[in-house]
């Protein structure tokens, strides 16, 4: 039976709720009221099953046995409405049920060993599983992999990717089959259960809000699992759900559309005064839409003078998207020709860091220490990449700098610091006998991402720290890679200030934007001694600051329209001097051939 209905609630709740959306059209319940006594009470499952009272409890459990087979959820429910309805007894419910849900949860891990057998063979299996991946995979299965085995049991949708993984990476089955059996014990009883203790009243509700038949049966399905998933996020995930509450009453973690949707009418206004949309993309010249997408970094750090800029090259695959062995021999000699590597071929003196060229938020940013691995992620790369030069300074900064054009446009004009952004990398201490999982579960700060260093530090989270050792968590001065952003202004000096006037000086087209730059520590930074700069980042960049924890909204709102009130008056200067910017269709246009240039959003280094 297809219905816009099912499809609909599908989109909305989930994709584990849509087979059980599905599986509902294809179940017969019948009211009560309208059933004729002389007539064994019955129902239909999904595969068109039919189960009757005068059939044997055995017979009745081999049909519900198979029916999770083919729709799991929606044949736990149905069979704790039948045991509500008194067609099989409750103890034959969760005994069929329970018997086909793990049946099931064994197949998949034998379907994941099956495929594993044939599919590690290939060489598109082999470079994005490699082997050793697959062993510390397999590795956490055997430790920790039982946490995502009864978790998932509870979770809509996690329960396939998670058991055909356990299968693949080769997982022990004994193990496996052990907590599956755990958590079927658990799940089965809570599914059926509540199913026949709530059923009827749900079932007298939807009948007289809805009517009778299978939609009925759809809307108890969906308040079931509503209420069921609800219950289980407070009893097994409270520490998750504390977590989305810290992080929703923080700025520095709002999504980007909360952040900016009170922006966007204000921007849209200021737009229309100063001549359309053009006036933005004209701000700076170095980029074709002054920096708004997908800015090149190597284009940025080329409009610098070079005595301020940390030495780098730009890396561009060939014609059908790779780097072939000509261009990364090409990129290994330049690297030595530089000196950046020193002289052991197999443990370089100087680190390097490879990026995207068009890369955002700091994804896929990684510091290569030795010739092979450089040869290694070469191979990997499909998008031209900046090989820059490692600043080991340990105070990195966001300078905002602005060439603002005042009451006549100057293009050599000094231009003024507008803010300071301290980036302060995090770092855990070992105490001797906890784990680096269980360190950054604790911290107060890190536990807010700890998404983001459970995958960096993925193959060293069972680790123990000795007592004493400091950890650094990253090398991306970047907020969504776990840097914390706090406001600078105890850094900014007369020598900071004329330091970042002189790196911008003879900055060719670059007006307006952020520079992402790295002193020794913070005392070089007050005195402008030794800088280097990382990165240019062009209109679309933000005055970081914002995102200091001390912050709230309204003060970052007031910081985004003090700069972006500078860049559009930047803007009409330049239009009015001859600059044409970019207009809509053409900021479309880069968009999609970013998309397709972009690298994957991998975590950074």
């Amino acid at each position: 039976m297809t219905s816009t209905v099912p499809i609909t609630l599908a989109m909305l709740l989930g994709p584990s709720l849509a087979t059980i959306i599905d599986g509902l059209s294809t179940v017969a319940f019948v009211p009560l009221e309208v059933m004729a006594p002389v007539s064994p009470p019955s129902a239909e499952l999904p595969g068109g099953l039919a189960v009757t009272a005068d059939m044997s409890p055995w017979l009745q459990g081999v049909f519900l046995a198979l029916g999770t087979l083919m729709l799991e959820d929606a044949t736990a429910i149905a069979a704790g409405v039948l045991a509500d309805r008194g067609t099989i007894s409750l103890s034959t419910a969760m005994l069929g049920t329970g018997v086909g849900i793990y049946l099931g949860d064994l197949g998949l891990y034998l379907l994941g060993a099956a495929a594993a057998r044939g599919a590690r063979g290939t060489g598109w299996i082999r470079r994005r599983l490699p082997s050793n991946r697959l062993e510390r995979i397999s590795r956490w299965f055997a430790t920790s992999g039982w946490k995502a085995i009864v978790f998932s049991r509870f979770v809509s949708g996690s329960r396939l990717p998670i058991y055909l993984g356990a299968g693949f990476t080769g997982a022990g089955f004994g193990r496996f089959a052990g907590w599956t059996f755990l958590a079927v014990l658990v799940w089965t009883p809570l599914v059926v259960g509540a199913t026949a203790l709530l059923g009827h009243s749900l079932t007298s509700i939807a009948e007289r809000t809805v009517g009778t038949g299978w939609l009925a049966g759809l809307v108890v399905a969906v308040l079931l699992i509503a209420c069921m998933q609800t219950a289980i996020v407070l009893l097994t995930n409270r520490r998750t759900l504390a977590i989305r509450c810290a992080r929703a009453v923080r700025f520095e973690f709002w999504p980007t559309w909360a952040i900016y949707a009170p922006i966007i009418p204000w921007a849209a206004w200021n737009a229309l005064r100063h001549g359309g949309f053009r006036t933005i993309t004209a701000v700076n010249p170095c980029w074709p839409d002054s920096g708004m997408i997908g800015d090149s970094k190597q284009a940025g750090l080329d409009a610098l003078d070079p005595q301020f800029v940390s030495p780098s090259f730009l890396l561009s695959p060939d014609a059908s998207g790779h780097f072939d062995a000509a261009a990364i021999d090409a990129a290994v000699h330049h690297l030595a020709a530089t000196g950046w590597t020193g002289a052991d071929p197999r443990r370089w003196a100087h680190p390097v860091v490879v990026k995207p060229d068009a890369g955002a938020r700091g994804f896929g940013v990684k510091v290569i220490g030795d010739e092979l691995a450089f040869r290694a992620l070469l191979g990997e790369l499909r998008s031209p990449h900046v090989v820059q030069r490692f600043e080991p300074g340990a105070c990195e900064v966001g300078l905002f700098f602005i060439r603002d054009p005042g009451a006549t446009w100057d293009p050599e004009a000094p231009g003024r610091l507008f803010s300071i952004c301290h980036k302060r990398f995090q770092h855990v201490v070992g105490d001797g006998h906890s784990t680096l999982r269980e360190l950054i579960m604790r911290d107060r700060r890190l536990r807010l991402q700890e998404s983001v260093f459970f995958d960096r530090f993925e193959a060293r989270l069972d680790d123990v720290l000795p007592a004493g050792m400091s950890l650094r968590m990253g090398n991306a001065g970047n907020h969504a890679q776990g840097c914390l952003f706090v406001d600078g202004e105890d850094l900014r000096t007369p020598a900071l200030e004329r330091w970042v006037v002189q790196a911008c000086a003879r900055a060719r087209g670059f007006h307006y934007g952020r520079l992402d730059v790295r002193f020794a520590d913070e005392d070089a930074c007050r005195r402008g001694d030794g800088g280097m700069i990382l990165e240019v980042n062009g209109v679309a960049s933000e005055s970081t600051n914002m995102y200091d924890p001390s912050f709230g909204a309204l003060r970052a709102w007031r910081i985004m329209r003090r700069h972006w009130s500078a860049a559009f008056r930047i803007g009409a200067a330049q239009r009015a001097a001859g600059v044409h910017g970019l207009g809509l269709c053409g900021l479309l246009r880069r968009r999609s051939a970013w998309q397709q240039l972009a690298s994957r959003p991998t975590i950074a280094d």
